[in-house]
Protein backbone atom coordinates (compact mmCIF):
# COMPACT_ATOMS: atom_id res chain seq x y z
CA UNK A 1 0.00 0.00 0.00
CA UNK A 2 2.50 1.54 -1.06
CA UNK A 3 1.80 3.38 -0.96
CA UNK A 4 1.19 9.09 0.84
CA UNK A 5 -0.51 15.39 3.17
CA UNK A 6 -3.41 16.98 2.31
CA UNK A 7 -5.58 16.33 5.37
CA UNK A 8 -3.82 17.37 8.96
CA UNK A 9 -3.82 14.73 11.83
CA UNK A 10 -5.73 14.91 14.65
CA UNK A 11 -3.11 15.71 16.60
CA UNK A 12 -1.54 19.13 18.75
CA UNK A 13 1.77 17.90 17.73
CA UNK A 14 1.77 18.06 14.05
CA UNK A 15 2.23 21.96 13.37
CA UNK A 16 5.25 21.56 15.57
CA UNK A 17 7.06 18.50 13.52
CA UNK A 18 6.16 19.78 10.31
CA UNK A 19 8.06 23.40 11.27
CA UNK A 20 10.54 21.25 12.49
CA UNK A 21 10.90 18.78 9.39
CA UNK A 22 11.16 22.43 7.46
CA UNK A 23 13.95 23.67 9.71
CA UNK A 24 16.50 21.04 8.36
CA UNK A 25 15.74 22.13 5.05
CA UNK A 26 18.55 24.98 4.89
CA UNK A 27 21.31 22.61 6.54
CA UNK A 28 20.10 19.54 4.59
CA UNK A 29 20.67 21.37 1.61
CA UNK A 30 24.22 22.63 2.98
CA UNK A 31 25.38 19.44 3.45
CA UNK A 32 24.82 17.81 0.32
CA UNK A 33 26.42 21.32 -1.26
CA UNK A 34 29.97 19.80 1.14
CA UNK A 35 29.84 21.70 3.82
CA UNK A 36 30.56 19.41 7.02
CA UNK A 37 27.22 18.26 9.02
CA UNK A 38 27.42 15.15 11.15
CA UNK A 39 25.05 12.34 10.05
CA UNK A 40 22.46 11.52 12.23
CA UNK A 41 22.63 8.74 14.42
CA UNK A 42 20.55 5.85 13.49
CA UNK A 43 20.94 1.60 13.96
CA UNK A 44 24.18 -0.22 13.38
CA UNK A 45 24.80 -1.60 10.41
CA UNK A 46 27.64 -3.62 8.42
CA UNK A 47 30.20 -0.84 7.14
CA UNK A 48 28.69 1.89 9.69
CA UNK A 49 25.84 4.03 10.37
CA UNK A 50 22.22 3.58 8.52
CA UNK A 51 19.60 5.48 9.40
CA UNK A 52 16.39 3.64 8.38
CA UNK A 53 12.59 4.57 8.94
CA UNK A 54 10.61 1.43 10.46
CA UNK A 55 7.63 0.90 12.35
CA UNK A 56 3.80 -0.84 12.35
CA UNK A 57 0.73 0.17 13.08
CA UNK A 58 -2.67 -1.76 13.40
CA UNK A 59 -6.54 -1.65 13.71
CA UNK A 60 -9.35 -3.67 14.26
CA UNK A 61 -12.53 -3.49 12.10
CA UNK A 62 -15.42 -4.55 12.67
CA UNK A 63 -16.41 -5.93 8.90
CA UNK A 64 -15.72 -9.63 7.51
CA UNK A 65 -12.08 -10.14 6.47
CA UNK A 66 -12.22 -10.92 2.87
CA UNK A 67 -14.38 -7.49 2.30
CA UNK A 68 -11.36 -5.16 4.40
CA UNK A 69 -8.80 -7.28 1.86
CA UNK A 70 -10.94 -6.70 -1.21
CA UNK A 71 -11.02 -2.86 -0.10
CA UNK A 72 -7.78 -2.13 1.59
CA UNK A 73 -5.72 -4.34 -1.53
CA UNK A 74 -7.25 -2.09 -3.82
CA UNK A 75 -4.98 0.80 -5.32
CA UNK A 76 -7.96 2.93 -6.87
CA UNK A 77 -9.58 3.12 -3.25
CA UNK A 78 -6.85 4.56 -1.54
CA UNK A 79 -7.23 8.21 -2.43
CA UNK A 80 -11.20 7.23 -0.22
CA UNK A 81 -9.14 7.00 2.86
CA UNK A 82 -5.68 7.72 2.38
CA UNK A 83 -5.40 11.61 2.33
CA UNK A 84 -1.79 11.51 1.45
CA UNK A 85 -2.92 9.70 -1.93
CA UNK A 86 -4.47 11.39 -4.78
CA UNK A 87 -4.31 8.98 -7.16
CA UNK A 88 -3.41 5.32 -7.56
CA UNK A 89 -3.59 3.52 -11.02
CA UNK A 90 -2.28 -0.23 -11.26
CA UNK A 91 -0.80 -1.52 -14.40
CA UNK A 92 -3.35 -4.46 -14.52
CA UNK A 93 -6.61 -5.64 -12.58
CA UNK A 94 -7.55 -8.18 -10.37
CA UNK A 95 -4.25 -6.82 -9.01
CA UNK A 96 -1.11 -9.89 -8.65
CA UNK A 97 2.64 -10.56 -7.86
CA UNK A 98 4.04 -8.25 -9.96
CA UNK A 99 1.43 -5.44 -10.26
CA UNK A 100 3.10 -1.90 -10.99
CA UNK A 101 0.96 0.82 -9.45
CA UNK A 102 1.30 4.73 -10.30
CA UNK A 103 0.99 7.19 -7.21
CA UNK A 104 0.91 10.46 -7.02
CA UNK A 105 0.74 11.78 -3.47
CA UNK A 106 1.08 14.63 -1.56
CA UNK A 107 3.80 14.09 1.47
CA UNK A 108 5.24 17.41 4.06
CA UNK A 109 3.85 19.80 1.34
CA UNK A 110 5.89 18.20 -1.57
CA UNK A 111 4.46 16.35 -4.30
CA UNK A 112 5.34 13.00 -5.26
CA UNK A 113 5.09 10.79 -8.31
CA UNK A 114 6.33 6.86 -7.65
CA UNK A 115 5.76 3.57 -8.61
CA UNK A 116 5.03 0.76 -6.88
CA UNK A 117 5.45 -3.08 -7.54
CA UNK A 118 3.38 -5.64 -5.29
CA UNK A 119 6.12 -7.88 -4.42
CA UNK A 120 3.69 -10.67 -2.26
CA UNK A 121 -0.29 -10.70 -2.92
CA UNK A 122 -1.39 -13.77 -1.25
CA UNK A 123 -5.85 -13.38 -1.17
CA UNK A 124 -7.07 -12.60 2.23
CA UNK A 125 -3.85 -12.58 3.98
CA UNK A 126 -1.24 -10.08 2.70
CA UNK A 127 0.30 -8.14 -0.13
CA UNK A 128 3.49 -6.30 0.04
CA UNK A 129 4.51 -3.39 -2.03
CA UNK A 130 7.92 -1.59 -2.78
CA UNK A 131 8.36 1.78 -3.67
CA UNK A 132 10.84 3.99 -4.89
CA UNK A 133 9.85 7.89 -4.12
CA UNK A 134 10.18 9.56 -1.87
CA UNK A 135 12.83 7.33 -0.76
CA UNK A 136 13.05 3.69 -0.95
CA UNK A 137 10.23 2.03 0.90
CA UNK A 138 8.54 -1.45 1.90
CA UNK A 139 4.94 -1.81 2.91
CA UNK A 140 3.81 -5.51 4.53
CA UNK A 141 0.21 -5.29 4.62
CA UNK A 142 -1.29 -8.42 6.95
CA UNK A 143 -4.88 -9.48 7.45
CA UNK A 144 -6.58 -11.99 9.68
CA UNK A 145 -10.10 -12.78 11.15
CA UNK A 146 -10.43 -11.62 14.93
CA UNK A 147 -12.97 -11.47 17.04
CA UNK A 148 -16.20 -12.07 14.29
CA UNK A 149 -13.72 -8.80 12.00
CA UNK A 150 -10.44 -8.45 10.61
CA UNK A 151 -6.81 -7.94 12.38
CA UNK A 152 -5.03 -5.19 10.01
CA UNK A 153 -1.14 -4.89 10.34
CA UNK A 154 1.07 -2.89 8.05
CA UNK A 155 4.73 -2.67 8.60
CA UNK A 156 6.78 0.39 7.06
CA UNK A 157 10.29 -0.07 6.36
CA UNK A 158 12.13 2.64 4.93
CA UNK A 159 15.66 3.99 4.09
CA UNK A 160 15.64 7.47 3.58
CA UNK A 161 17.90 9.38 1.22
CA UNK A 162 18.60 13.27 0.75
CA UNK A 163 16.77 15.38 2.84
CA UNK A 164 14.99 12.89 4.45
CA UNK A 165 17.96 11.32 5.67
CA UNK A 166 18.53 14.26 8.14
CA UNK A 167 15.38 14.15 9.23
CA UNK A 168 14.75 10.71 10.19
CA UNK A 169 13.61 10.84 14.04
CA UNK A 170 10.91 13.45 13.06
CA UNK A 171 10.45 11.67 9.77
CA UNK A 172 9.53 8.27 11.62
CA UNK A 173 7.42 10.19 14.06
CA UNK A 174 5.01 12.06 11.62
CA UNK A 175 4.69 9.11 9.16
CA UNK A 176 3.71 6.80 11.93
CA UNK A 177 1.00 9.07 12.87
CA UNK A 178 0.08 10.14 9.79
CA UNK A 179 -0.61 6.13 8.63
CA UNK A 180 -2.03 5.19 11.81
CA UNK A 181 -4.91 7.81 11.04
CA UNK A 182 -5.27 6.36 7.39
CA UNK A 183 -6.35 3.30 8.93
CA UNK A 184 -8.82 4.76 11.20
CA UNK A 185 -10.13 6.10 7.99
CA UNK A 186 -10.26 3.09 6.21
CA UNK A 187 -12.34 1.82 9.95
CA UNK A 188 -14.62 4.16 9.60
CA UNK A 189 -15.37 3.74 6.17
CA UNK A 190 -15.75 -0.09 6.18
CA UNK A 191 -18.15 -0.38 9.60
CA UNK A 192 -20.16 2.49 8.14
CA UNK A 193 -20.83 0.94 5.09
CA UNK A 194 -21.03 4.47 3.30
CA UNK A 195 -19.28 5.57 0.26
CA UNK A 196 -16.09 7.95 1.35
CA UNK A 197 -16.46 11.80 0.87
CA UNK A 198 -13.08 13.49 -0.90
Amino acid sequence: MPCWASRPLHSADYATWVARWRALEIPAKRAYDGTALARPSGSRHQGGLKPMVKFEISTHINRPLAEVFKYMADPTKLPEWNSIVEEAVPSETPVRMGTKIQTRARFLGRKIESTAEVTEYELNKRFEQKSDKPFPLKISNLFEAEGGGTKVVAVFDGDPSGFFKLGEPILARIAKNQFQAQFDTAKELLEAQVPAQR
